[in-house]
């Protein structure tokens, strides 16, 4: 892809992200109930399929709630009320949600005794109340009044959450209860007394008091005597009576039923599965104030505010906006002091800050709906597909016919990023067999992290610091920014500690003895080095607790989880470096090399079979993972071999492919906060939240345009800050190693001084030159920021 095209697949990009940000502003409301969506958790949302009872509210991301959850909320020092129960009031349609609520308080309660009776849960252990019941179906019983006075007293103590619904028996025994006219002379009364309970002085019905709709009925199903009474247009009318004199209605427990006519026998009566879902939107609408912890990730957005953003974001936005006041007035500061970066690194300072902004309001406030991620495998089929697709249409020839080039390699990490989002979107880790062969495209990339620069080392032999940080740096710029930015941590960017540990390590080896790289001594080193970050792992020597002394705080059981399940890949990458290095001229006119090309290619499909026969096999993902280290390099290498089984494969490769591999690093950080949200834990929209496939196309357009501008900053930044750095990388390399040369890259530290004449007698000392310097700066920097970070 040229920089023109480039530019204007950024360019188009930024545009779709400005209209959708103006129509997001648009809609946005000042309204803490509006924005946080507390509003329409209660009146909309659609089930994700037609076969999960999986409920997706409009525009944001519940939480499913357990025991410990209802605890914490119930127990929450913020209640107002004497009592920690949640009080039911009503027919049996309410009874049901009763129990829905009480299963997650006692499993084992008998959803089928005492019928028209009232009933109470407590918490286990205790003598204190968790749920009550009150069979109430008119609400006009003494218990239904006292409670609306909030007349409460030692035998009925105030409770957290109240619960009232009516209506199916005022239309059954019309008779009896009055019908309609008397519902609505109740529902009138309901009003008045909420009204009330809400002056100043008045003693508060429960922190909570929401109404439970008439549940919509399904006519097939209903007996006779119910079919002659339920009528579904006076259900409708109810409804839309108690919205009208807005009464505190969970109108989406309507669209739950209305939309799920299968999950009722009797035609008024749904399944526990649909209560469970309707209740636990209850307990999101309750709850979530107490129990949803605001740090990163976010996963709960219904119901939620977002935290004010901290001073760090706010010192890093007056640093973005301070580029840009410099990138204006570049001219005039260039021709007074020195120290002012280019016009040409001004820009790409001033792109990669606005990016990582436009991350932080996406992912970190309210004004862009997040959904729920589901898995459904023709979805995710049809990603893929279209993948292919587009790379077999853009398949072209190369300049050379190299073994594992630098456009096979490009077009190899391009296809894998493409796998690796789709599965991220689609939550397609929790299919065992889509998680173990995505597990081996991980291997993959660090299998060229061990070949790349294996090859690299042995050709250019240059072990020193300069290259070394340049890849360290080009690796890592992105990842530490978004950590202070996003207020994550650096591990939650798994890939770039893990890649910048092995190029570290494949340094070191490939550094300690350089002269045995070029004998068969090097196999000894490559065996020695694997036996030695073997027990570094086995025996958790990793130096977390020294971190943990400087305030860094990483989670050593992630780490050596990421590192272990790929320990060994990396030297199985280097080994084929070497074997291709030190024997590949003598293997080309080995006379049997012929029959081994030849039988190389059907003994790699059946290895690719074996693999997947072995993968699929598994009872589960976590028991592949403890086989994971052993067979994922079967695959890799397979793949490897078909791969350039022939120069005709050796010489061609996908253009689409190149172009997302070029951009690989930038694609898999910033999904965290940009193809996804919460963290990847949820789907980031931009567009109507219902129409998902439109919305996931734009999402992905500036998704792709963006990382392109970020690549190309991320660039321009590392060379900014190393200097003239010789940054000639292997045909094989990682994107991680890739180090773009700047347009402008200016002098040491981009011409640190030169004007007032003190400072630039300061910068011509060698000390400021110095690499260990900049090391010592930068991780002293880094240290401070983990002890301060707001």
């Amino acid at each position: 892809m040229t920089l023109k095209e480039r530019v204007t697949v950024t360019t188009a990009a930024v545009a779709v992200l400005a209209v959708a940000t103006l129509y997001a502003l648009a809609r946005f409301s000042g309204s803490s109930r509006i924005h946080n969506h507390c509003q329409v958790l209660q009146r909309s949302g659609w089930w994700v399929d037609n076969t999960s009872l999986v409920w997706q509210p409009q525009g944001c991301t519940q939480r499913q709630y357990v025991y410990d959850d209802v605890v914490r909320c119930m127990k929450s020092p913020r209640s107002h009320s004497v009592g920690q129960y949640a009080l039911f009031i009503g027919d049996s349609t309410v009874r049901n949600k009763f129990f829905a609520w009480a299963r997650l308080v006692d499993a084992d309660i008998d959803g089928d005794a005492k019928v028209h009776s009232d009933i109470t849960v407590r918490w286990p252990g205790e003598a204190g109340i968790a749920a009550q019941f009150v069979w109430d179906p008119y609400l006009t019983g003494e218990v239904t009044q006292q409670v609306l006075r909030g007349a409460y007293n030692e035998t009925l103590e105030q409770p957290r959450l109240v619960l009232l619904g009516a209506g199916a028996w005022h239309l059954r025994y019309a008779n009896e209860s009055g019908g309609i006219v008397g519902w609505r002379r109740t529902m009138d009364g309901v009003v008045q007394r909420l009204a009330e309970s809400r002056r100043t002085g008045a003693t508060p019905i429960a922190d909570h008091v929401y109404i439970s709709p008439v549940a919509p009925v399904v006519v097939d199903k209903l007996t006779p005597e119910r079919r002659a009474t339920l009528d579904p247009a006076a259900i409708t009318w109810m409804n839309a009576y108690m919205q009208a004199a807005e009464l505190p209605v969970f109108s989406s427990w309507t669209d739950m039923a209305q939309a799920r006519p299968i999950e009722t026998a009797d035609g008024l009566h749904y399944s526990a599965g649909l209560e469970r879902a309707a209740v636990n939107v209850l307990l999101n609408r309750v709850c979530n104030r107490d129990t949803i912890d605001p740090h990163p990730p976010m996963r709960t957005t219904c119901c939620f505010e977002y935290p004010a953003p901290g001073s760090f974001v706010r010192w890093y936005a007056v640093a973005t906006l301070s580029a840009l006041a410099l990138l204006v007035t570049s001219a005039r500061w260039t021709s007074v002091a020195r120290i002012v970066p280019s016009a040409a690194t001004l820009r790409q300072l001033l792109v990669f800050g606005s990016i990582l902004l436009i991350m932080f309001v996406c992912d970190r406030t309210p004004l862009f709906e997040k959904l729920h991620k589901h898995f459904v495998a023709w979805v995710f089929t049809a990603m893929l597909a279209l993948a292919t697709v587009g790379g077999a249409a853009t398949w072209s020839t190369d300049k050379t016919e190299a073994f594992l080039g630098r456009a096979q390699t490009d077009e190899w990490k391009g296809w894998m990023q493409i796998v690796i989002l789709a599965y991220h979107a689609m939550n397609a880790s929790g299919v065992s067999g889509i998680y173990n062969p995505v597990r081996v495209l991980v291997a993959m990339y660090l299998f060229m992290t061990g070949y790349g620069h294996c090859c690299f080392f042995y050709a250019k032999r240059d072990y020193g610091l300069r290259r070394l940080t340049a890849v360290l740096l080009r690796t890592n710029v992105l990842a530490v920014a978004l950590a202070y930015v996003m207020g994550t941590s650096y591990m939650d960017y798994y890939f770039a500690p893990l890649s910048s540990a092995w190029v570290l390590i494949v340094w070191a080896t490939m550094r300690v003895a350089p002269a045995a790289n070029y004998t068969h001594l090097a196999w000894a080193k490559l065996a020695a080095s694997a036996v030695i970050i073997c027990l570094v792992n086995g025996l958790h020597l990793w130096p977390f607790a020294l971190l943990e002394r400087l305030g860094v705080i990483w989670s050593a059981r992630e780490w050596e989880f990421r590192f272990g399940t790929d320990i060994y890949i990396v030297y199985v990458g280097m080994a084929v470096a070497l074997v291709r290095l030190q024997y590949g001229s003598q293997l080309l006119v080995h006379p049997r090399w012929p029959q081994i090309v030849r039988w190389s290619v059907p003994a790699s499909i059946l290895g690719l079979v074996l693999y997947f026969y072995f993968e699929l096999t598994r009872a589960s993902k976590f028991e592949y993972n403890k086989w994971h280290p052993y067979v994922s390099p079967l695959p890799v290498l397979c793949f490897v071999v078909l791969r350039n089984a022939n120069g005709y494969l050796r010489s061609h490769s996908s253009a689409m492919f190149r172009a997302a591999g070029l951009i690989s690093l930038e694609l898999f950080i910033a999904q965290f906060h940009l193809f996804l949200a919460a963290d990847t834990k949820a789907i980031l929209v931009l567009v109507d939240s219902r129409l998902w496939f439109v919305n996931f196309g734009v999402i992905a357009f500036v998704f792709v345009g963006l990382c392109q501008a970020l690549g190309s900053a991320s660039g321009t930044i590392t060379a900014w800050l190393m200097a003239k750095v010789s940054v000639d990388a292997p045909a094989a390399d990682i994107p991680m190693s890739e180090l773009p040369v700047a347009a402008d890259r200016p002098r040491a530290l981009d011409r640190l001084a030169s004007d007032p004449p003190l400072l630039a007698r300061m910068a011509q000392l060698p000390i400021f030159d110095s690499l260990a310097l900049r090391w010592a700066i930068g991780l002293t920097a880094l240290v401070l920021l983990n002890n301060y970070y707001d």
